[in-house]
C-alpha cells in the first residue's frame, strides 16, 4: 500500500492547497492507504486547512500534522523527512501544494517501478504563471496538461525532489534530505547525489507528470549562502555534479549558468 505525503509551506496559499489536493483527488486510489500532509509553519488557521481537504470527500483518511514552529531552518528538506516519518505505508508518493499532478500521476509512477525500492519519477513542467492564473483555465476538467502554454519543461536535475515514488526502506537508505541546505538552490542535487550513491535503481519516465505554478519563494535565494551551505557539508557544486555524472556531463556551474 501506499501514502501519499503532501507538504504545505509559507511562501504558498490555500488556493495553492486547493489546487494540489483536487490533483491529488483525481488519482487512482486503489493501492493508496492514506494522505498525510503537513503543515510546515504557515500562518493559515488549522480550520481553514482542513477545509481545501474536507470537501473533496477523498476515499482514504487525510492525516494532517501542523507545525507552527517559527523556525526559518526548518524549510523544505525538513517538512519532506518529517511528512516521510508519518507515512504508515511501506511505500511512499511524495508531492508538495506547489504542484498539479497529472490526474494519471500516481498510476504511472506506481506501475513504472521496476522494483519494490525502486525511486521513480516523471517529467517536470515549470509555469510561468500562478496558480490564480491556473484557476481561470479549464484544467480541473480536463487536467494539468493545459497549462503547458504557460511555460516549459524543466531538467535541472533527473530527479526532482517535489515529486517521487519510492520505498520508506529506500528513502531511509538515502538518508532523506540533508536538513542543513536551507538556502534555496542545492538540496535537490545533494539528494540525488545521495540516491546514486546509496545504489538506489532510478526510473525517470520522460512524461510530464507535474505542474509547478509560480509562487513566492521565501526561502534566501541568494546562491552565495548556498554555495557556502554545501561547502560546510564537503562538497562544492562542481564537485557534486562530477560525482554523479563524471566531469564531462552537462551541468551547472556554481554561477547557474548551464554546459551542455
Amino acid at each position: 500500500m501506499i501514502s501519499i505525503c503532501c507538504t504545505y509551506y509559507r511562501s504558498l496559499t490555500l488556493a495553492n492547497l486547493a489546487a494540489a489536493l483536487f490533483s491529488i483527488r483525481q488519482q487512482n486510489f486503489a493501492e493508496v492507504s492514506e494522505i498525510v500532509l503537513v503543515d510546515n509553519n504557515t500562518d493559515d488557521a488549522i480550520e481553514n486547512i482542513q477545509a481545501c481537504f474536507g470537501s473533496l470527500n477523498f476515499p482514504v483518511p487525510v492525516h494532517l500534522h501542523s507545525y507552527k514552529h517559527e523556525d526559518a531552518r526548518k524549510t523544505h528538506s525538513w517538512s519532506t523527512n518529517v511528512a516521510v516519518s508519518h507515512a504508515s505505508s511501506p511505500q511512499v508518493l511524495f508531492t508538495r501544494a506547489d504542484y498539479l499532478l497529472s490526474f494519471d500521476a500516481v498510476e504511472r509512477l506506481v506501475s513504472a517501478s521496476t522494483s519494490s525500492d525502486a525511486f521513480v519519477v516523471g517529467g517536470y513542467y515549470d509555469l510561468r504563471a500562478d496558480v490564480h492564473a491556473c484557476e481561470r483555465t479549464d484544467w480541473r476538467r480536463c487536467g494539468p496538461s493545459v497549462l503547458r502554454p504557460f511555460g516549459r519543461e524543466y531538467a535541472h536535475t533527473a530527479i526532482d525532489s517535489g515529486v517521487w515514488f519510492t520505498s520508506r526502506q529506500s528513502f531511509d537508505l538515502v538518508g532523506g534530505l540533508d536538513e542543513r541546505l536551507t538556502a534555496y538552490g542545492h538540496a535537490q542535487t545533494l539528494f540525488q547525489y545521495q540516491i546514486v550513491r546509496a545504489g538506489v535503481e532510478c526510473v525517470r519516465l520522460p512524461e510530464i507528470l507535474f505542474y509547478h505554478p509560480r509562487h513566492e519563494y521565501v526561502a534566501p535565494r541568494d546562491l552565495a549562502v548556498a554555495h557556502q551551505q554545501l561547502k560546510d557539508i564537503g562538497v562544492s557544486l562542481p564537485e557534486l555534479w562530477d560525482r554523479y555524472d563524471g566531469p564531462d556531463h552537462p551541468h551547472y556551474d556554481e554561477q547557474g549558468v548551464f554546459h551542455g
